[in-house]
């Protein structure tokens, strides 16, 4: 639950509606330096300052990006170069799943009560297979917790 915890921390004290999940809200929130350009994202901290790359694309896409990166920030401290692959790929799970996690936070789930794919996608702007994705998270979630969803 170590993700699920450190992401509903931070839902609880930066967001507290749909209008919150932007790049600007959340980068002033986390006190992160945004850089955009046109070839990669990435997730970097330079003399005590932490930035996050992202590469032009969609407006969404960009989202996505900058939660997932978001996730390497407030979950990793090492360095992937210096890391075996099999531990890299663990990282970038790990930041797929805080990313998610971030697009689509269980508060505002739950507030709202949108428990269908099709309530996520029109309430977050998210497409059909990134909000089954979040529907089975929260049914996993709800197995394991004893919590009825």
């Amino acid at each position: 639950m170590r993700i699920e915890q450190k992401v509903n921390d931070i839902v609880d004290l930066s967001i507290l509606d749909v209008t919150d999940l932007n790049i600007e809200h959340l980068a002033y929130m986390f006190n992160v330096h945004i850089l955009y350009n046109p070839q990669s994202n990435f997730y970097v901290q330079k003399s005590g300052v932490d930035i996050i790359g992202l590469k032009f694309d969609k407006k969404h896409e960009i989202f996505k990006a900058f939660c997932h990166e978001a996730g390497h920030m407030f979950l990793h401290e090492t360095h992937q170069h210096n890391m075996p692959r099999s531990y890299n790929e663990y990282q970038e799970a790990e930041a797929e799943k805080f990313g998610l996690l971030l697009q689509m936070p269980e508060k505002l789930i739950t507030k709202n009560r949108l428990y269908q794919a099709t309530d996520l996608m029109a309430y977050f702007g998210v497409c059909e297979g990134v909000a089954l994705k979040r529907i089975d998270m929260l049914v996993n979630h709800s197995k394991v917790s004893g919590i009825e969803f």
